[in-house]
């Protein structure tokens, strides 16, 4: 290679080598420095953004606290930067922002002495963004973002499962989830919180809700009844735990129901080994299982019935033996007289 060719060459490549280590001095986050150097750095730009904010100039403020977490993440000021910073982004109701920069404190500096503040604002903000408070889509039209609000009471539940808001939390979200029609979804999350919670003021409302959320799986009698043993089960566990609970003819109701279903199922098995088999001991087995389930419904009745019909051709068949085995008999009588 000629030298006017490899001097043109490096006169190629000079910007680019510029621009990279341009590039890299802009974005370096400083990992490689040592924490004490780091905090050296990070404090006259902590006082910056502190006297930003004291002057009510958040958007100075905001750059500078962000730079910190950023750029000096192991400094000793960066976890107060970034809780000023997801405050800051609270105060202007910036909800995504602000849940996210908590959780960054949370998950980088869990020792931060603001633990509890710092729940009881990510809970505030999951309830704002369920109604829809200052929350857009394409930054324009209004909406409450459901899904993401579920999504941040899961998240309240994660950071402190023994904090008093975790059940209520929970409870939001099976809300949630029944008004979006999303049921196995809510049936998780209630079941979640009686597993984790039974002590909980809420528990009770919580298996009263799964009770009653399980009932609307059941489709009737000719289909499996999976969704129906576990409502009478949660129905029943209500009535047993919480005797004294307001809700309690709301739940012997519902549990009337489910047993008048569970019952008709247990006919509708009869009924088929009856008509259109003839097998009577099977038949009856279901029948007396539909009256113990239910012995009030109008199922028994019918249960009842078909017993007495069952009982009736037995004694006609048992009879028709008879009467075959006398005529049998005579058959035989009159044989030997003719042989005699």
């Amino acid at each position: 290679m000629r030298l006017y060719h490899l001097i043109f060459l490096l006169g190629l490549l000079a910007p680019l080598n510029a621009a990279d280590a341009f590039f890299e001095r802009l974005f370096r986050t400083s990992l490689d420095l040592p924490p004490s150097e780091q905090t050296e750095r990070a404090r006259p730009i902590f006082e910056r953004a502190q006297e930003a904010q004291a002057a009510g100039n958040q958007r100075s403020a905001l750059r500078q606290y962000r730079r910190i977490w950023r750029r000096l993440p192991a400094s000793d000021y960066t976890a107060e930067a970034t809780y000023n910073y997801a405050t800051l982004r609270y105060e202007r109701r910036e909800w995504i922002k602000a849940y996210d920069s908590y959780q960054r404190v949370l998950a980088y500096h869990p020792g931060f002495p603001h633990f509890n503040r710092i729940v009881h604002r990510q809970f505030d903000i999951a309830l704002r963004v369920a109604e829809g408070e200052n929350t857009r889509f394409l930054l324009i039209f209004p909406y409450r973002a459901l899904n993401r609000a579920a999504g941040y009471f899961a998240g309240v539940v994660n950071n402190a499962p023994y904090h008093d808001l975790a059940p209520l939390a929970l409870m939001n979200m099976a809300l949630i989830y029944q008004y979006q029609g999303q049921t196995m979804e809510a049936i998780d999350a209630l079941d979640w919180m009686i597993n984790e919670y039974p002590t909980s003021l809420l528990a009770s409302d919580a298996y009263l809700t799964l009770a009653e959320t399980f009932s609307e799986l059941v489709d009737g009698p000719e289909y499996d009844q999976g969704a129906t043993r576990e409502a009478m089960s949660y129905f029943e566990d209500f009535l047993i735990l919480y005797s004294e609970h307001e809700g309690v003819a709301q739940a012997e109701e519902g549990l009337r129901e489910m047993e008048e279903v569970f019952a008709r199922s247990k006919l509708v098995i009869g009924q088929f080994y009856f008509r259109y088999r003839g097998w009577y001991d099977a038949a009856e087995v279901f029948f007396n299982e539909t009256i113990t389930t239910a012995p009030d419904s109008e199922a028994a009745d019918t249960a009842r019935d078909y017993l007495a019909r069952i009982e009736e051709r037995r004694e006609q068949a048992e009879q028709a033996r008879s009467d075959g085995d006398r005529q049998q008999e005579r058959n035989f009588l009159q044989r030997l007289l003719r042989r005699g």
